[in-house]
């Protein structure tokens, strides 16, 4: 290995395995370092699936990017397809329309944002009645006090595939990847930068920190804004015709206020997946999460959901645990960090970032290399100003 790169991404999960295929499509000298053997079940993109949508309601910003992160899926589908035929671990489609519902309280600001956002960037979409969703899709159990907005367009992301593909296609392209290789600490040294891992030192002009849940450690200014939080996920059984790929789109529930839940039909035989989005526990730095099951709330919480809003599923066929790396008001973290110059940042996917990592990947790509004036992401929006403890 040469000790000596343009670019040095520490940690290659969605958003650092996005950025280095980026990267090195652009002819840099990339280096991608990681603690796991990506794509691996100790971060945030382990589990199969994520969703795949345009509407939102955290502002323009960000429909402009899920847009534009839409495009960059349908084109890394096209580009891999070659590779995808010939390499089974990659076999199988990255994006799959089937839909999306969200499901919220009547006139609420989720279902209004949502709303708006459509309207102001053309997305297709159909506004309906609790009567509607119950009436197209029977599996869904929807109280009159609530309604849905459905996206026809948007759908499903195979995240570990995904992250797979990238992997290949980046070293195709002649980055270097060290796994099983922790990040220890980034030193600045000359004009550029020395990151010191666990398997050597390595220089670099500059840096992209990708560290996710962890990125407190490699970058400690970070670590209050970024907080690692454990999430239950399971899988359910669930009869076909009800919850089946052909019988029910993926869905969001807002069931009130901060309480949200998301999940997935059965699309392979494996069971109905679905998770919390708000709450769960703060993970303890430098110790794995506990496993499925550790507390009695982890199918608890899940089996509630399904009760009142999916109630033909059935027994829990099986349950994960992954990790948020959430922000205090769940905006990302992008750009060149503060006091640090050439090292940048890219994380805070609060449990909704990895649909947007092929845009991020891309635009953290051009700042690296161009700066980020010439890239038509919002900086201001995801800056880290303000956000650096002393």
């Amino acid at each position: 290995m040469r000790t000596d790169y343009d670019v040095i991404v520490a940690g290659a999960g969605s958003f650092g395995m996005s950025a280095g295929y980026r990267l090195a499509r652009e002819g840099r000298r990339v280096l991608l370092v990681d603690a796991g053997d990506p794509p691996h079940a100790d971060g945030s993109h382990h589990g199969q699936t994520r969703i795949a949508r345009t509407a939102y309601t955290m502002g323009a910003a960000y429909v402009k990017l899920a847009i534009r992160a839409m495009r960059l899926w349908k084109e890394l589908e096209a580009e891999s397809a070659a590779l995808r035929a010939s390499d089974e671990t990659c076999a199988g489609p990255l994006f799959d329309p089937i839909g999306v519902v969200s499901i919220g309280p009547a006139g609420s600001p989720f279902i209004r944002r949502k709303t708006e956002s459509c309207l102001a960037f053309g997305i297709p979409h159909r506004r309906m009645s609790a009567e509607q969703v119950r009436a197209e899709w029977p599996g869904l159990s929807v109280p009159d006090t609530m309604e849905g907005l459905y996206e026809p367009d948007a759908g499903v992301l195979y995240s570990e595939r995904i992250v797979r593909v990238y992997r290949r296609l980046a070293l195709r392209h002649g980055a270097e990847l060290l796994v099983r290789t922790a990040a220890l600490r980034i030193e600045r040294a000359g004009a550029g930068h020395v990151v010191h891992t666990t398997s050597g030192s390595f220089a670099a002009k500059r840096v992209l920190v990708t560290g996710g849940a962890w990125a407190g450690r490699l970058l400690p200014e970070l670590a209050e804004a970024v907080t690692p939080v454990r999430k239950p996920i399971g899988w359910f059984e669930a009869p076909a015709d009800r919850y089946g790929r052909d019988a029910l789109p993926a869905f969001i529930v807002n069931a009130g206020g901060d309480e949200e839940y998301f999940g997935f039909p059965d699309l392979d035989g494996g069971g109905l997946k679905i998770g919390r989005h708000d709450g769960g526990r703060i993970a303890e730095p430098d110790r794995p999460p506990e496993p499925f099951g550790a507390y009695a709330d982890d199918e608890a919480e899940l089996r509630r959901a399904l009760d009142r809003f999916l109630p033909g599923v059935g027994r829990l066929l099986r349950g994960q645990v992954c990790l948020y790396e959430r922000t205090p008001d769940e905006s990302f973290l992008l750009g060149e960090v503060p006091g640090r110059k050439d090292v940048w940042f890219a994380g805070g996917g609060s449990g909704h970032g990895f649909k947007f990592a092929s845009a991020v990947g891309e635009s953290m790509s051009r700042a690296l290399t161009a700066g980020p004036d010439g890239d038509e992401l919002d900086w201001r929006t995801f800056s880290l100003e303000g956000v650096i403890q002393s």
